[in-house]
């Protein structure tokens, strides 16, 4: 939605100055009112208000104008990081009337329209800022990514182009060629672009996918399926001094859990955690954005290897949570991470307690539905699992994992009519596809294999057919090559037709890999349909009560039972 303030065409084309280090001309300077900042934590209020007072002062008589550009300037940039744009707005227009010559004032607008969706306006102030400095790579950048997100790859191409002249080893600028090449389907020069940019930032992951998708129009599918394995959605950051100026105009608990986010996203966990502890300090758990804060300052220590520091900031996001008929994001997230630590150490109990937290908190957490079913299933409350996944479910019906999850519990209340129905519907809903991402492909990928150990082996002679278990898992062995659960399948199958010639050697081969593995659970569940197979008789149980199957969720880690036993 465009803003109140129309854009001023005139400071943006440079008109408000001669150009040549004149004074500017005079122009009557636009309305600047602070707006209701009673939302705002109490420290940040006071630096909007210092800067609006600075601003006020400043237009007295006898104020140099360069005086005057940056107190106006200076408070546009607070109302900026603060996010309120429209009084953002008119304070900018006027530090550019006074200052025409001073980039920032148009750069700032840049972002500002942006981040209000009126890309015209965002282009017009970057062009402006562009001329005031024609080789800055981030105005380049900025101009040339908003090109390609209009669908205009040829007008950003220059932008990119120049960009490059500049700073030829910029991962923003390779990655915005790589995409002008990918949208004029010149596949072989987006390769080229997209790798040289991995290959000096491999932890950019977001390039992966794009990488993917040329790969995969030169016909390399071997290539494109490893780099969606990779893929990850993180942000390609543009060095932009003037943006960190920016992000440092208001020193708030949002513009540190900005930082911290994308810290984060690179996978700098000591800067994220610093940036988090910094916003913390400014805010208290009684906000919403304080408890955030303390979420993801606890996430960060977490990834940094300090479990009980993150279990204590968890529970700090938590001390102040609101009444228990109110939702809060940023409890559910807490309550959510401690339920998956708990899960992690074998902690069952305290896992449910506090992902049922969790969604009461938060009535569309679908991950925390989706825990809390796995860990009442590894609990051996099958029954209310089914609850949960159904929760679950109704937040994302393509949810692959609760789906599966739901299946595996039917399956362990010996349901199994309704588990194979409950499958063939999963692949009608989820169908697999090629051009998915590696980890979906596999996620969907469950619902056949799981349909065709039922037909294999399931202990309902009206649910078995062996014929159709065969053709599912031969399917699967050509998209999905050899392993040793398909293995597993195949042995049920060809048992179940009769063929026991087959079934032992597979079942054989099999066994014999996870022996060399050292994987002595898995060789005992193995070698007991092996044994049934060499008598000549079928298997009658799809899945062991010993399998791993039967204990989803994340696996238990020793040590961090230990550790979280020292927080306690």
């Amino acid at each position: 939605m465009r803003l109140a303030v129309m854009l001023c065409l005139a400071t943006l084309a440079g008109a408000c100055g001669s150009g040549d280090g004149q004074a500017p001309a005079a122009v009557a300077p636009r309305e600047v009112t602070l707006p209701d900042l009673s939302s705002m934590d109490q420290v940040v209020r006071a630096q909007v208000q210092q800067r609006y007072d600075e601003m006020r002062a400043a237009r007295g008589a006898g104020t140099p104008t360069a005086a005057r550009a940056g107190a106006y300037g200076a408070l546009g940039m607070a109302l900026h990081a603060g996010e309120y744009y429209a009084a953002a707005e008119p304070a900018y227009l006027n530090a550019g009337d006074l200052a025409p010559r001073d980039r920032r004032w148009p750069y700032y607008l840049g972002h500002l329209y942006q981040a209000v969706g009126d890309t015209d306006a965002s282009l017009a102030a970057f062009e402006r800022a562009l001329e005031l400095k024609p080789d800055d790579v981030p105005t380049l950048v900025w101009l040339g990514r908003t090109h390609l997100n209009r669908g205009e790859a040829e007008r950003a191409l220059p932008y990119f182009e120049r960009a490059h002249e500049t700073a030829p080893q910029t991962v923003a600028v390779l990655a915005g060629l790589g995409q002008v090449a990918l949208s004029r389907r010149d596949f072989s020069t987006a390769v080229t672009r997209f790798e040289e940019a991995l290959a000096i930032d491999p932890q950019a992951s977001s390039i992966h996918s794009p990488l993917a998708q040329a790969y995969q129009q030169l016909g390399e599918d071997d290539r494109a399926r490893s780099h969606l394995a990779l893929w990850r959605n993180t942000e390609l950051l543009v060095p932009d001094p003037l943006g960190q100026e920016l992000e440092l105009a208001l020193e708030s608990g949002l513009s540190y859990e900005l930082r911290g986010v994308r810290a984060l996203e690179q996978e700098r966990y000591a800067m994220a955690a610093e940036l988090f502890e910094r916003g913390v300090t400014l805010t208290t758990p009684d906000t919403s954005i304080g408890r955030s804060l303390r979420h993801k300052l606890g996430t960060a220590l977490y990834m940094s290897g300090d479990v009980p520091g993150a279990v204590r900031w968890f529970e700090e996001a938590l001390s102040a949570a609101p009444g228990t008929d109110e939702q809060d994001e940023a409890v559910a997230k807490a309550q959510y991470s401690l339920g998956v630590l708990m899960a992690s150490a074998g902690r069952g109990e305290d896992a449910i307690r506090y992902l049922s937290a969790a969604v009461r908190s938060s009535a569309s957490y679908r991950e925390a539905y989706q825990a809390l079913g796995d860990a009442l299933r590894r609990l051996g409350e099958v029954e209310r699992s089914l609850a949960a996944y159904q929760h679950a479910l109704d937040v994302d019906p393509l949810s692959g994992d609760a789906r599966f999850g739901y299946g595996m519990a039917l399956v362990e209340l010996d349901r199994h009519q309704e588990a194979r129905d409950w499958f063939e519907e999963a692949i009608g809903r989820l169908p697999d596809r090629p051009d998915l991402p590696a980890e979906e492909r596999s996620r969907r990928q469950q619902f056949p294999h799981a349909l065709a150990r039922l037909l294999a082996a399931a202990p309902v002679a009206q649910v078995r057919d062996g014929r159709r278990a065969l053709a599912i898992t031969n399917t699967l062995l050509q998209t999905t090559g050899r392993t040793s659960i398909l293995g597993e399948t195949m042995a049920m199958a060809y048992a179940e037709v009769g063929d026991f010639g087959q079934a032992v050697a597979i079942q054989r081969s099999v066994t014999e890999a996870a022996r060399r593995a050292g994987l002595t659970q898995d060789v005992e569940r193995l070698s007991r349909n092996l044994r049934l197979y060499e008598q000549g008789r079928p298997c009658r149980e799809p899945w062991a009560a010993d399998d791993p199957v039967h204990s989803p969720g994340p696996a238990i880690d020793p040590q961090l039972r230990r550790q979280l036993a020292s927080s306690d």
